[in-house]
């Protein structure tokens, strides 16, 4: 006996989410609102475990979560462009229902323009990743915070980085009103805290690059550090996804925007779309590379276009070229060549 496939189109939000699910003639199984969670999940599929099921939701921050909850009941799971289905679709009257009437339909006619999911291991990859670059960000926010309030008394530490021995000594000895020696004494104590949190983290980090022999091979660019590279590698995920360097660039958003109409085409400053994070990874790994005190052919190319037109453009155009280099690098599974 054939088993019967059904189709599942369900609108979810953090609180709660609505399910359409189809047969494939389009007779509805079931219409249900449950809560987003375990158990409101189950209800929605209660009784069909035997059944053949594809699912649909459209794509959102709390994806990979929406995605465990599905997993269990689900042969296959797909997850929408919200932009682009609303392209296809849309209605004038709008309800958590009829958006997920309308996704289930779609998926039953092969409609679906289709997000990338990554496997949930890159995922807790970027997870990691992204918050080791937070908790970074944190504690150089809280430095600042502590020359300032130095700067409220007219003092000020010669030293770089306010968390070194030298600097720690002159902090504890320096005098200060009992206010600011309470707020400064508090923000070195988080200081601290995050430091020990990042030692932690990187001790972690430095074990998941064994999973990925792709690192050694990014690593051999100057301006690449372990961090960088897991980063860039689980930013990018599958690399076959991207058919040329080009796209891999849009993907990171470095190209530049192009306005076109009749004879008149105009090129403006770059996209800003795709993966925020892979932007940002370049730019510092480009920053890093063009302080080498090695001469190499990427610091050679910024400082050729630094000359023509200016230090920030030639970081962008360095951070595409570094892309481009990498999709050359890993599709060709070569090490890189001063």
């Amino acid at each position: 006996m054939k088993t019967m496939q059904l189709f599942a189109g369900i609108d979810m939000h953090s609180s709660t989410s609505t399910g359409s699910i189809k047969d494939e003639k389009g007779n509805p199984v079931r219409v249900l609102k449950v809560d987003t969670s375990k158990e409101g999940i189950k209800q929605l599929f209660f009784g069909l475990k035997n059944k053949k099921i594809k699912a649909v939701f459209e794509a959102s921050r709390n994806w990979p979560y929406y995605a465990r909850l599905l997993k269990p009941y689900c042969n296959e799971i797909v997850m929408a462009h919200p932009l682009k289905v609303r392209a296809i679709a849309s209605a004038r009257i709008k309800t958590d229902t009829i958006d997920s009437d309308i996704l289930s339909d779609l998926l039953r006619a092969n409609l679906i323009p289709e997000s990338y999911m990554p496997s949930l291991e890159i995922v807790e990859l970027r997870e990691l990743l992204r918050y080791r670059a937070k908790m970074s960000r944190l504690r150089a926010n809280l430095k600042i915070r502590i020359r300032g309030i130095l700067s409220r008394e007219g003092k000020k530490c010669e030293l770089s980085d306010v968390t070194t021995k030298r600097a720690r000594l002159w902090l504890n000895n320096i005098v200060l009103n009992d206010l600011n020696r309470r707020e400064l004494d508090y923000l070195i104590g988080l200081v601290d805290n995050l430091s020990g949190e990042l030692k932690n983290l990187d001790q972690t980090i430095e074990k998941e690059q064994y999973k990925y022999p792709e690192v050694e091979i990014l690593k051999s660019i100057i301006g690449i550090s372990t961090y960088s590279a897991l980063l860039i590698l689980a930013e990018i995920a599958d690399f076959s996804r991207f058919s040329s360097a080009e796209k891999l660039a849009a993907y990171a958003g470095i190209v530049p925007s192009t306005y076109q109409s009749s004879q008149v085409c105009h090129h403006g400053k770059i996209t800003r779309q795709g993966s925020n994070w892979l932007r940002w990874i370049l730019t510092q790994c480009t920053h890093a590379s063009i302080k080498s005190r090695k001469s190499h052919k990427l610091k050679r190319f910024f400082l050729r276009i630094a000359k023509r037109r200016g230090k920030q453009k030639a970081i962008i155009a360095t951070a595409r070229k570094m892309l481009t280099i990498i999709w050359h690098l890993l599709n060709k599974n070569e090490y890189y060549v001063y």
